[in-house]
């Protein structure tokens, strides 16, 4: 059966990022940062800029921008994490009106705050598996300083408001006030009825009085609560109200309740009375770099904060009690009508699918899912720089219920002057009550199946080699022929649980071992050398082949532990090496230190390294390395080899989108028909967000050996340091723009 030449996921969508699951990284640059000694920081002009450059990658579909960064903000290290204020309308909570939506790239005027979240080290390395870990609780205020605290009481006999409800920055609950545990610095006070007063709880949820300030409780729906005063202690010691009260212990104090009523008498009534940005919260998440570092060597941290995004989300929806949600999914909504886009199949009449070439009318089917809330009918666009012609570039789905998936299908031609091989970026989009689903895929054309193998064959084992020259040092680890058993650590997938297609593939020491790590790559300590283990194929025929490609399905990951955060290794590699006719080897295809998200297709133009005039076969050698330099797990496996080669009609002049030619322009007769040309490409994309799954932080443990020593003295050496919290509170006025806009609320 001809191999399907499948479509790969696109993994950034322009504007200077790419994708680590839900989170979109950003590599810092001199307008996103501010230089500050040796290090850098963010200010006010900063995050506008991050603000724009997001919208205009991801849409400006979004509430709030949570932004976290891949070194320590030396422009603001007396707090651990702030919200920066955007726009207000909202009468009644204490807040001036403003608006800067344009400043921050928010042309819909939707963009109301942004959260500086800090690094996410210093919340500590298990936080994704900790729901009492500090980064929940203080994301959770952040996000709701948007709306709160900012409150004044007023009782029906006083001739002017009161300001004891806040401490910290007028922006936080005192710690006097009984605030239901609040995530605004709340205690919960029990009354024990008898003149004492319990502290049970601090920091658990979203109380009363901030749902009210959220928009999403009425007047009548808040219980009254009470302040107290006059403190004293089991001994009758008086004690100040700002004092630090301990869980558990009776305090004797005065009791003075407050309604909900006394707060508006004060302030005036919340207008409007409901605020559909805190009952649907859509948050885009960010991960920044420094200027001068490149997106892959963060990516460790980077995933770190994907780990931990998606508690998040539940974190926000129980500490609301089912009366609003929050969505950090960067391409759909999570609630109402929202889809996902499956990768492409390309059918072509009287052939297998896959196999489109040029001059094609084909029908391009798109499986859709629907992930939302809501039954729905995708209603979605194509766009792209592909230079097919659509018949129609808008297809609806049939009616999908939540979770279930369907297809659309696109009529297309194929130019007759097409690239074969090249790949292709098709963007899908569909619109949504709460805003649109998007997806990228890419295809591409004009290639079939040739000789090779999927390693089902039982004779495998005998007609590929291992070692074919005796000279691999790797001391474990050598490439095996069989099925691999799954291994994992800190929730990342090292090794995969079985082979990409059927039960067999080859793979660097198939079985998992005792720990993650037994039988990975690995070289003699005691003397020192790079672990090598390779994997010769038989001869490969090149009879009949039109300007041949290698295909490869691999999995390959090449982790090293820094600072509490797994990344790349240093210099460990994974390539490819091809020998005509028993010829000298040379490197066809080079894979750096990475980690992959899965197993990924390699698809490489022979001829652009060989030359393949009047050779009559190639073999293949796949070699895997792990460094002597560093102490790394190194993993591969490899599954599905074939030689493609190029349908007739393949070879005219016309360049991948990147390489500066211009696709053929549709000539479209009467307007019936749509041709998508090329758009400038994402950048910084394909090794980083391949890593996209790199590792969270909570089975090295499990390592022994020398890396076990190492990670162990890291672990040692490395302190969390938590800042104390203070900023400024009083209100700023921006420069040249009239606006009274608050300072950021800070932790």
């Amino acid at each position: 059966m001809p191999l399907q030449v499948a479509a790969v996921a696109e993994v950034g969508l322009g504007a200077g990022f790419s994708r680590v699951g839900n989170v979109a990284v950003l590599q810092g640059d001199d307008l996103t940062t501010t230089a500050s000694g040796t290090g850098f920081g963010l200010n006010k002009d900063n995050m506008a800029e991050i603000s724009r450059r997001f919208i205009a990658a991801f849409g400006d579909n979004y509430d709030q921008i949570a932004v976290f960064l891949g070194f320590t903000d030396r422009l603001s290290q007396q707090s651990l994490a702030y919200q920066q204020p955007v726009k207000n309308a909202i009468r009644g909570i204490g807040l001036g009106l403003f608006d800067e939506t344009i400043r921050f790239g928010s042309a819909s005027g939707r963009m109301e705050s942004m959260l500086n979240m800090k690094r996410i080290n210093v919340y500590g390395r298990d936080a994704a598996n900790d729901p009492e870990n500090d980064l929940y609780s203080v994301w959770a205020q952040e996000a709701a300083h948007r709306w709160a605290l900012y409150f004044k009481y007023r009782f029906p006999t006083d001739t002017s408001d009161r300001s004891d409800l806040l401490l910290r920055q007028n922006a936080h609950w005192a710690p006097w006030v009984q605030a239901d545990a609040s995530f605004m610095d709340g205690l919960q006070w029990q009354d024990n009825g008898d003149g004492t007063f319990t502290v049970v709880e601090s920091n658990k949820r979203y109380g009363a009085m901030d749902q009210y300030a959220m928009g999403l409780r009425k007047p009548e729906e808040v219980p009254p609560f009470f302040l107290l005063d006059e403190f004293k202690d089991s001994a009758g010691t008086p004690v100040t109200r700002t004092s630090r009260f301990a869980r558990g212990v009776k305090y004797r104090a005065q009791r003075i309740d407050v309604t909900v009523q006394d707060v508006i008498r004060a302030m005036g009534p919340r207008e409007p009375a409901t605020s559909p940005a805190a009952e649907d919260l859509r948050m885009g998440v960010v991960f920044l770099t420094p200027p001068g570092q490149t997106s892959d060597n963060l990516v460790g941290e980077a995933f770190r904060v994907e780990t931990t995004r998606a508690p998040w989300d539940g974190f926000y929806n129980a500490g609301l009690g089912g009366r609003g949600k929050v969505c950090t999914a960067l391409l759909h909504p999570c609630r109402g009508e929202a889809f996902t886009f499956g990768e492409p199949t390309i059918v072509v009449a009287g052939r297998d699918a896959g196999l489109a070439g040029p001059g094609d009318s084909a029908k391009i089917t798109v499986p859709v899912v629907n992930v939302g809330t809501e039954p729905a009918i995708a209603s979605v666009t194509v766009s792209g720089d592909t230079p097919l012609s659509f018949a129609k570039i808008t297809v609806a789905s049939a009616l999908l219920a939540p979770g279930a998936a369907g297809t659309v299908t696109y009529s297309a031609s194929v130019p007759a002057q097409v690239a074969c091989g090249v790949s292709f970026k098709l963007d899908f989009q569909a619109p949504g009550k709460l805003g649109p689903s998007s997806g990228t895929h890419n295809i591409s054309f004009g290639l079939q199946a040739g000789p090779g193998s999927n390693l089902e064959d039982p004779l495998t084992g005998t007609r590929w080699q291992v070692d074919p020259d005796g000279t691999d040092t790797a001391k474990v680890g050598a490439w095996e022929w069989g099925t691999p058993d799954g291994t994992a650590a800190f929730d990342f997938t090292l090794q995969p649980q079985g082979a990409f297609s059927g039960t067999k593939a080859f793979v660097t020491g198939a079985a998992k071992g005792d720990r993650p790590e037994a039988n990975d790559v690995d070289f003699d300590v005691a003397a020192p050398v790079v672990g090598r283990t390779t994997l010769q194929s038989p001869p490969l025929a090149l009879a009949g082949l039109v300007n041949p490609r290698l295909s490869y399905q691999l999995h390959f990951v090449a982790a090293g532990f820094q600072k509490e955060v797994l990344v790349p290794g240093t210099n460990d590699a994974f390539y490819v090496l091809a020998s005509l006719d028993g010829g000298p080897w040379a490197q066809v295809d080079r894979v750096p230190s990475s980690l992959f998200l899965g197993w990924q297709k390699r698809t490489v133009n022979l001829a652009s390294t060989l030359n393949l005039a009047n050779a009559a076969t190639v073999r293949l050698r796949f070699v895997a390395e792990d460094s002597d330099l560093s102490e790394t797990v190194v993993e591969a496996a490899v599954d599905d080899v074939f030689l493609l080669s190029e349908l007739p009609g393949c070879g005219a002049v016309v360049t991948a989108p990147d390489g500066g030619a211009t696709p053929p322009v549709n000539p479209g007769d009467n307007g019936c028909s749509c041709s998508l040309h090329r758009r400038s490409a994402p950048s910084g994309g394909a090794i980083f967000v391949a890593a996209a799954l790199l590792l969270s932080l909570q089975s090295l443990k499990r390592f022994s050996r020398p890396k076990a020593t190492a990670l162990a003295t890291k672990r040692q050496t490395f302190a969390w340091l938590l800042f104390p919290c203070s900023s400024p509170g009083e209100k700023l006025r921006e420069p040249n723009t009239g606006l009274t806009v608050p300072s950021p609320q800070s932790l």
